[in-house]
């Protein structure tokens, strides 16, 4: 039950970090700014797979709706927070993210039997999975 537990209250804890990156007015006080585009893409990469690990129930597609539209808010919530703005890329950059993310999960789960254990670790998918590996 710990490690569920902990698999859901990591991936709350990134997005609150990453609602206060998005909403906050000057960013890179908190965090060194590089590639704008490649950091969006690397957080809702990461994302996908902490989505993954806390909502492995979850069909794909509803991972993937979840962080796009979490995406899409935050750039609304932009719009409306000076000098911060909306950006299109950066959606595009976010969703390309998440579809990374998720089929390397995908691909993990499929390929790697140990990977599959551990993301349903103590979910009644996880009985199956063992039933399957017997």
């Amino acid at each position: 039950m710990l490690w569920r537990s902990l698999c859901v209250i990591q991936f709350y804890i990134l997005l609150a970090i990453y609602t206060y990156l998005g909403l906050t007015p000057h960013p890179e006080n908190s965090v060194p700014v590089f590639n704008d585009l490649l950091m969006h893409f690397t957080g809702y990469f990461v994302a996908a797979i902490s989505i993954s690990f806390a909502r492995p129930t979850w069909p794909i597609w509803q991972r993937a709706a979840f962080l796009i539209v979490y995406s899409i808010a935050i750039e609304i919530g932009q719009h409306f927070n000076p000098p911060r703005t909306f950006s299109g890329m950066d959606i595009i950059a976010n969703s390309s993210g998440v579809f990374l993310g998720l089929l390397l999960v995908a691909l993990l789960e499929k390929t790697i039997p140990s990977f599959a254990t551990l993301l349903y670790w103590k979910t009644k998918i996880q009985k199956a999975i063992i039933k399957t590996e017997v």
